[in-house]
């Protein structure tokens, strides 16, 4: 697999952008898409708002669109249909028990999926010609169960079926050095200083920057805000704050 970054986006216009920036791909975040929704991030979003999300995002931008669906959904085997259906290059599976879903970012030990179970839910998807990507994602790591056992995971997880492991860590000082043999991704969000390339030096080959867009726009928003109420007009915003209106019409269709 070439070495990739891919960025998060949430709509099709900051797709779009991600695609101009000339960066390898989109992530299409649960994170992102949960709090879009004013939901928390512990599997309230369905497979159908995900789906819509995801697709005018498949739709505007040429490069491959990776989607997170955080433990499946319930029914994997339509999950994976569905998502290869629209055109989604990839998705992650996590093995966080639905029940007990919750942000990886924050919070302790949590119960997980046994290794045996979330390899049930692989083994369902592992047909020869599937088109679609499976990132098997284990919390082993960031939920405090140690590397003995994330590294026996994700050995019994490429066993089942995984394309690409993803063992998601807060800390730099966790981080694995992967195997040879199939492709690793990270997500750094909290270790934002280490390069691209120091990852892949490690033997990364994802590097997904999985909510950095969505939290842009909010200090963007808040800002522009701030001075438009300070100033009771939007002439900062037009002067400083913004794009041009034909910015924005030249990231939509003519027609």
């Amino acid at each position: 697999m070439q070495k990739q970054i891919i960025v998060s986006a949430g709509d099709a216009i900051t797709a779009k952008l991600v695609q101009e920036a000339g960066f390898d791909g989109i992530w299409v975040s649960g994170f992102e898409a949960s709090a879009r929704l004013g939901l928390a991030d512990n599997g309230s979003i369905t497979m159908t708002e995900m789906l819509n999300v995801a697709k005018p995002i498949v739709d505007a931008v040429s490069i491959p669109v990776w989607v997170d669906v955080d433990t499946g959904y319930g029914n994997f085997l339509r999950t994976v249909r569905e998502f290869e259906k629209i055109g989604v290059h990839g998705i992650s599976v996590e093995d966080n028990l639905s029940q007990y879903k919750q942000n990886s970012l924050w919070g302790e030990k949590i119960p997980l999926m046994s290794m045996e179970d979330f390899g049930k839910k692989l083994n369902k998807v592992a047909w020869d010609d599937r088109k679609i990507k499976i990132i098997a994602r284990t919390e082993a790591l960031i939920r405090g169960y140690g590397k003995e056992d994330a590294w026996s995971r994700m050995a019994y997880y490429r066993q089942c079926g995984a394309d690409i492991l993803l063992p998601h860590i807060r800390k730099y000082e966790d981080i694995l050095v992967p195997n040879v043999g199939i492709p690793y991704a990270i997500v750094p969000t909290k270790f934002p200083n280490v390069t691209n390339k120091e990852l892949f030096d490690k033997g990364y080959d994802l590097v997904i920057w999985a909510n950095q867009t969505e939290r842009v726009k909010i200090k963007a928003i808040r800002d522009a805000l701030k001075d438009l109420k300070h100033k009771d007009c939007a002439l900062g915003i037009e002067n400083d704050l913004s794009a041009t209106l034909d910015d924005l019409k030249g990231l939509t269709p003519d027609e």
